[in-house]
């Protein structure tokens, strides 16, 4: 069983203005609530139903949980699933905290990537985007204001544990442009007008991919900030891809090849 006060914190870690606020966040289902134990992250309460268990992957879990010592509630399926952001919840929900972190941290090296996002709306899209980055070797990810939060709980999901390794802070174009600048970072802005980049990716050293919003476009400022305009080249009809996409394509071109820096 939960107390009431865990029930109300779960509900209202479902509001981005709340999780903010607390600092936390929901990690659902059988593998994040896996990559989340092996981030070693903060874990203040943690939920599991019969459901769980039912199955060996889930056993081996949940035996997981009680090793690593996280507080653990157990719970009825029908609780659960009242509780669960999902329509057919896996029988474990995990309460995180977040970081808090800022780019001023990094310390890039010869070679350095970092992803920024102006202003994207779509949460399935930005998760999309974070496993992408950080399969691709992406040293850091910065949401601008205006972003989706990286911790909705549809964000987590579609990130798929990349949440729990790349790094991602949520700050100012103005703080995020000075920085990249003082480091001598390229600033490369995504768009469709822009110039196609060829595959595989030109050697560049430090640059920092800017996606801008999927029907506006980048805000007036970040554009002026830009060092190039880059593009996916479309040999065919189609004059645009969706946000994950083009920006999973940009990236590859633009990595290929390259050492991801060392942690």
């Amino acid at each position: 069983m939960i107390s009431r006060a865990q029930a109300k914190l779960i509900r209202k870690l479902k509001s981005r203005k709340q999780r903010e606020e607390v600092g936390a966040f929901l990690a659902e289902g059988v593998r994040l609530v896996e990559e989340l134990l092996a981030s070693g992250w903060d874990v203040q309460l943690a939920l599991t139903s019969p459901s769980l268990i039912r199955s060996a992957r889930g056993q081996r879990l949940f035996e997981a949980i009680e090793r690593r010592g996280w507080p653990l509630r157990e719970v009825s399926d029908a609780e659960l699933s009242r509780l669960a952001d999902t329509e057919a919840p896996q029988g474990v929900l995990a309460i995180a905290r977040r970081p808090r972190r800022r780019l001023s941290e990094f310390e890039p090296g010869v070679r350095a990537a970092v992803l920024v996002f102006d202003r994207l709306a779509d949460p399935g899209n930005l998760g999309t985007l974070l496993r992408t980055a950080y399969a691709l070797g992406v040293d850091w990810a910065v949401a601008l204001p205006g972003t989706v939060d990286p911790w909705n709980a549809k964000t987590v999901r579609a990130a798929a544990g990349a949440l729990f390794r790349l790094p991602v802070t949520q700050e100012p174009w103005v703080e995020v442009s000075a920085w990249l600048r003082e480091r001598a970072f390229t600033i490369l802005c995504a768009d469709p007008g822009g110039e196609a980049l060829p595959r595989p990716g030109e050697s560049i050293g430090r640059f920092a991919l800017v996606l801008g919003n999927e029907p506006a476009g980048l805000a007036a400022e970040v554009r002026q900030s830009c060092d190039r305009l880059v593009a996916v080249e479309l040999p065919g009809d189609m004059d645009s891809l969706n946000v994950a996409i083009a920006g999973a394509l940009l990236l590859d071109r633009l990595l290929a090849g390259q050492p991801r820096s060392p942690e």
